[in-house]
């Protein structure tokens, strides 16, 4: 048995997980939430998740939190038994990122709540985009994150270590999920992460764009589920 650490993305908290977190917690030890809003680097946030836990630990990230989750297997491989990126990325910034980076600092400065409104259907599928309540839910976590912790992810992002020169020394299994109208992670993009890690499963989930666990959450605990068994995980 191991103990669950649940990871949100940028401008997430324990919203993201919770219903896939609730379903799997009678097969682990406990859950825990790391807390991704006090650290100006990823390394930093990973060093967070870990000290905050003891023991075994089942790692399920989504998109920053993947990076953070990554930095974990970095950090202590030996206390990681599985881990599973959702909608998330291995290699360092781009060559424009920061240009891109400042303006949505700067947009969400302005003023956070019309940020949450433009940003929430943009990482929607089509379908969902149209979900009234599911994008009232995501609009509300962005709020309550609030510009000061938006500027402190977008700028740990923009220094992001490149993962893709330590992910190949992995020692535990890795599963990446996605969704079939996720634009920024894509299958191409996830399928480039597993095939530099020893042991990794890479599965595309329908019905979903970038927000994943908020769009198709029985999906993703099913997928994650059996993959976990699979592994002889839990």
């Amino acid at each position: 048995m191991a103990t669950l650490v649940t990871i949100p993305g940028i401008m997430s908290d324990a919203r993201t997980w919770a219903p896939i977190a609730q379903d799997l917690k009678i097969q682990v030890d406990g859950v825990h939430v790391a807390d991704t809003t006090k650290d100006a680097t990823l390394e930093d946030m990973a060093s967070r998740a870990l000290s905050d836990t003891t023991g075994d630990l089942i790692v399920i990230a989504h998109s920053m939190g993947g990076r953070v989750a990554m930095e974990m297997g970095r950090q202590a491989p030996e206390r990681i038994k599985a881990m599973i990126l959702s909608s998330t990325s291995a290699g360092g910034p781009g060559a424009n990122e920061q240009e891109h980076r400042q303006t949505r600092i700067d947009e969400a400065n302005a003023d956070m709540s019309g940020y949450a409104k433009n940003w929430a259907p943009k990482v929607l599928s089509k379908e969902n985009a149209q979900n009234d309540a599911l994008v009232a839910q995501v609009r509300q976590m962005v709020e309550d994150c609030g510009a000061a912790v938006h500027e402190r992810q977008n700028l740990a992002l923009l220094h992001r270590p490149d993962a893709t020169t330590y992910i190949g020394d992995f020692p535990f299994p890795v599963l990446l999920i996605t969704g079939d109208q996720d634009h920024l992670s894509t299958k191409e993009v996830h399928d480039a992460v597993a095939a530099k890690i020893p042991d990794a499963t890479s599965i595309v989930l329908a019905g979903a764009g970038h927000l994943l666990p908020f769009e198709q959450p029985k999906a993703v605990t099913e997928t994650v589920r059996n993959w976990l068994q699979e592994k002889s995980v839990i």
